[in-house]
């Protein structure tokens, strides 16, 4: 779900163009799953979702290197939420081309059999001047058709592996801070540890002092009566 993009931010303005135009996409597959794969409507829609999944697939980059262009400016729990943002559109990316891909592969198929059914059952086809063009497939176009739809699965394919590649980077630090974290406590337990060892000889000492201190009264006047009765022996 898009972010209202209430502070003008630019990137969360792209963030949203990128997910409207991927609803588009959707509802154009919709549209196309609607019509007849032999149709002029359902090759011309077709031509449109290819053009827009490149169109797709070059803002998505453009969006995740603005990202890492700003991410120095921003928090690292926001430069993380934004980028799960990113990679969940990438995913999107590869479903809407496998979507594509799949459904142009079943009506390259419908048509081929199609072309084959009308040469078989034709009782026309065996005048050359009578065949349709139209009831032909060549194999160039076939050719063709399959290359574009390969292209299409292989940047599918790029787009995934780059997903995974930046989620690997992701745990791998994640990992990182996890192991700098506990190094941290460790310190911190250890500096505990000293501090009470001297706390606890502190409180030793302070108790020696103040036994020392509740003696010496005592031994006061212990010395002022020996005084005395040297003074009383004397007279």
């Amino acid at each position: 779900m898009a972010l209202i993009n209430i502070d003008g931010d630019p990137w969360l303005t792209d963030l949203d163009a990128c997910e409207r135009l991927s609803n588009e996409i959707q509802s154009q597959l919709v549209s196309r799953n609607r019509e007849n794969s032999l149709s002029r409507e359902y090759s011309s829609i077709s031509g449109q979702i290819r053009v827009r999944l490149k169109q797709f697939g070059s803002e998505l980059e453009q969006l995740n290197k603005k990202l890492n262009y700003i991410s120095g400016s921003l928090t690292s729990a926001e430069a993380e939420r934004r980028q799960r943002q990113v990679e969940a559109l990438q995913s999107k990316l590869v479903q809407l081309q496998r979507q594509f891909s799949n459904v142009e592969a079943s009506a390259e198929r419908a048509s081929l059999f199609a072309s084959d059914n009308n040469r078989l059952f034709d009782d026309d086809d065996d005048d050359p001047a009578l065949i349709k063009p139209e009831a032909s497939y060549s194999v160039t176009d076939l050719r063709a058709q399959q290359t574009r739809i390969l292209e299409d699965q292989n940047e599918g394919l790029e787009a995934l592996s780059r997903v995974i590649s930046r989620q690997k980077v992701l745990a791998t630090q994640i990992g990182s801070e996890v192991d700098r974290h506990n190094e941290i406590l460790d310190n911190l337990a250890d500096t505990m540890e000293t501090t009470d060892a001297r706390l606890d000889r502190e409180t030793r000492q302070i108790g020696v002092v103040t036994v020392q201190d509740s003696t010496w009264g005592y031994w006061t006047v212990i010395g002022i009566l020996a005084a005395a009765i040297i003074i009383v022996a004397i007279l």
